[in-house]
C-alpha cells in the first residue's frame, strides 16, 4: 500500500496519463450502462414464486379448479380429524375425574377407618 501511495507525487506529475485513466473510466462506465440497457430488454420474465405456481400456470383454469376442491376435501378432513381429537380428549378428562374422584373417595375411606391421614 506504501508503494501506492509513493506513486501519487509521480502520476500527479503526468496529465497525460491522468487524461488517459479517466477517459478509460469513462468509456467503460458508458459502456456498462448501454450493456444494461440492451440486456434489460432481453430478460426472460421473473419466475413464479414455487414450482406449484409454475405448474398451475401452464395447466389452465381447469387444474386450478381441481386444486381448489382438492384443497376444500382437505379442509374437511383436517376438521374431521379436529373433532375426534377434541372428543378423544373430553374422554380422557372425563376419565381422569372420575379416577381422580375414585382416589379421593379411597382415602376419606382410609381417613374414616384409621383415624388420621396418611399423608401427614
Amino acid at each position: 500500500m506504501e508503494h501506492l501511495i509513493a506513486l501519487l507525487p509521480l502520476l500527479s506529475s503526468m496529465p497525460a496519463l491522468q487524461v488517459f485513466v479517466g477517459a478509460a473510466v469513462a468509456v467503460t462506465c458508458v459502456a456498462m450502462v448501454l450493456r444494461a440497457n440492451r440486456d434489460r430488454h432481453e430478460v426472460p420474465p421473473p419466475a413464479p414464486g414455487s414450482v406449484g405456481d409454475a405448474m398451475v400456470h401452464l395447466q389452465g383454469p381447469a387444474e386450478v379448479l381441481s386444486l381448489l376442491r382438492d384443497l376444500r376435501e382437505l379442509g374437511r378432513q383436517q376438521v374431521e380429524h379436529l373433532a375426534r381429537i377434541a372428543e378423544c380428549a373430553r374422554v380422557a378428562r372425563d376419565e381422569a375425574k372420575a379416577q381422580t374422584d375414585l382416589l379421593r373417595s379411597i382415602d376419606r375411606e382410609q381417613v374414616r377407618n384409621h383415624g388420621h391421614d396418611w399423608r401427614e
